[in-house]
């Protein structure tokens, strides 16, 4: 049954295809018939628009019966496909669907190798917390990936959540605040305060300077407390502290007291890298580059500038100049988080 079905819809196909042929036959000749008609000499009064409207009409049949022969892949977009292929058989008449199909041919034949042919897309690779357990390296990680277990006993999370206490806020901040909507109270209320904490104390160092700012008197002393101001509200950023328009407040912040600060002294290297990681964090890449470039000029050692070139140049899509600027680091000099990034980059 299933051969006779096959053999049925071959022929039927076969059916179809020598009908659009010979449709296709006789518009030609109508189309041959309308030229002719346009020909010099062929008639005394041979009408010009209805040998231009049957050549048309022609044209928008033969567009409709060649789209139909058409590999699937190249009947779409279907609107502008079928405009193309109606001006083609109307502006070459006659032999420009044959044209059409010989090139279509040629393509299925002799295809062209396409760059991303030897690129595939790939599934994002899970963490699967529960294996962390049999891990004997890396004591952060296993705490870090413990709390995220909700499966694990409250007591074994919430003493790691404690351990973690000891650890830089500006590596388990995104993780104290996923732990703010933890279905443990405990968890939840820890979590809350050690951010708080975290930032309070930054937030006291500011108020304390700000106060200083005022009682200011020489240029030097200004210079140096607007420097301090910029590197204190760059913390919070750094720390993972803020967030949505507290965080963009806290970017302008910073950014208003680096130049205040330049605006003593322009030969400050250090706060020209801020301004640099302020635009960075902007998504600013282009103003980036200009305040790490001169960061440069002014002395800044190149090799801890490196890291945000790289970033910067990756920002702006200049991937070569990523390349090279990972490679000038060199495997054995580099640092141990970095290490991964420059493999990456050296393949």
């Amino acid at each position: 049954m299933a051969d006779r079905s096959a053999s049925s819809a071959s022929v039927r196909r076969a059916a179809l295809t020598c009908g659009a042929l010979l449709a296709v036959a006789v518009l030609a000749l109508a189309q041959g018939f309308a030229i002719w008609q346009l020909a010099p000499g062929a008639t005394a009064d041979g009408p010009l628009l209805p040998a231009m409207l049957l050549n048309a009409i022609c044209g928008a049949l033969q567009a409709v019966l060649f789209r139909s022969m058409l590999p699937l892949r190249y009947r779409e977009p279907r609107g502008f496909t079928l405009l193309f292929i109606w001006l083609f058989c109307s502006f070459v008449p006659v032999a420009g669907g044959l044209v059409l199909l010989v090139s279509c041919a040629w393509a299925a034949i002799f295809p062209a190798k396409r760059s991303d042919e030897d690129l595939q897309q790939v599934r994002a690779p899970e963490f699967v917390t529960y294996l962390m357990s049999r891990v004997s390296h890396g004591g952060g990680a296993r705490l870090q990936a413990r709390l995220t277990n909700t499966q694990v006993n409250a007591s074994d999370r919430l003493s790691a959540l404690v351990a973690i206490q000891s650890m830089p806020t500006r590596t388990t901040g995104t993780l104290l605040r996923d732990l703010l909507a933890d279905p443990i109270e405990d968890v939840r209320l820890i979590a809350y305060g050690t951010l708080d904490q975290a930032e309070n104390d930054v937030m006291q160092k500011i108020f304390q300077t700000a106060q200083e700012l005022e009682l200011a008197q020489t240029d030097s002393e200004r210079h140096s407390i607007n420097r301090q101001l910029a590197e204190l509200y760059f913390e919070l950023v750094y720390q993972n502290l803020v967030q949505g328009a507290v965080y963009t407040h806290t970017l302008e912040q910073a950014d208003r007291y680096a130049r205040a600060a330049l605006e003593i002294d322009d030969g400050d290297a250090a706060l020209w890298l801020i301004r640099g990681r302020l635009a960075l964090a902007h998504g600013a890449a282009d103003e980036a580059a200009g305040y790490m470039a001169r960061a440069q000029a002014l002395g800044f050692p190149r090799e801890r500038l490196v890291p945000w070139l790289a970033e910067t140049a990756y920002l702006q899509r200049d991937y070569a100049r990523v390349a090279e600027l990972l490679a000038s680091l060199g495997h054995a000099s580099v640092l141990p988080m970095l290490k991964p990034v420059v493999r990456y980059w050296s393949l």
